[in-house]
């Protein structure tokens, strides 16, 4: 990870503890970084990079060895007081003691006997939502269990320039229809995140932030 990295990730950490710190829900910070091991390298040197009390959203789904690359992640994010949240997998999150699981949006429904297991053993719970309509089906498909949801994408990112985003007027209407307190994704960083102002979000998520 580059110096620039590390300087965008501490000054959005900041400014989203000043923007979001009212709307802070209980144990979760204002900053999740999502993984990805093409642009930061291996995930558990970001563990002694971002500020004590972060999540860290394994995403990185095709790792060859995923278990042992996880297992290695959470040790490095308990010795730095920092928080792992496991993508995808609830029995690999129970096995390497992680503090949450984030379900990705296509995989509620075959997922929910597997998040009921994951709220009785005290995981946190984060979803994905990537429009108004889904924002709306997240009670039905079953994800009332989930504490916080991840809106995305916000704005252009860096991965998939050409994709449609919400923007904050889109952004507002999703979060509108959402049952859950909400983090924006997508094309967030220093730049940007004042574009955010006003609305009702808890923080913000990332892989870059530049």
């Amino acid at each position: 990870m580059g110096a620039d990295h590390k300087a965008a990730l501490h000054t959005i950490a900041r400014l989203a503890d000043l923007q979001f710190a009212p709307r802070r829900q209980d144990q979760w910070p204002n900053l999740i970084v999502m993984t990805d091991r093409a642009v930061q390298g291996d995930a558990w040197h970001l563990a002694d990079t971002v500020p004590a009390g972060t999540i860290i959203c394994l995403r990185d789904y095709d790792l060859k060895n995923r278990a042992h690359y996880t297992a290695r992640l959470a040790a490095a994010c308990r010795h730095h007081n920092v928080r792992l949240v496991v993508g995808g997998d609830v029995p690999l999150a129970l096995r390497v003691g992680a503090w949450g699981v984030h379900i990705p949006e296509g995989l509620w429904r075959q997922s929910i006997q597997d998040v009921a297991r994951a709220r009785n053993h005290g995981l946190r719970i984060s979803t994905a939502v990537h429009s108004r309509q889904a924002a709306r089906s997240v009670v039905i498909a079953g994800r009332a269990l989930c504490d916080v949801a991840l809106v995305s994408p916000v704005f252009a990112t860096q991965s998939h320039p050409k994709h449609p985003v919400l923007g904050p007027l889109g952004l507002a209407g999703v979060l509108e229809a959402l049952p859950t307190p909400a983090y924006a994704l997508g094309g967030v960083r220093p730049g940007t995140i004042g574009r955010l102002t006003g609305l009702p979000l808890c923080g913000v998520a990332g892989i870059r932030f530049t």
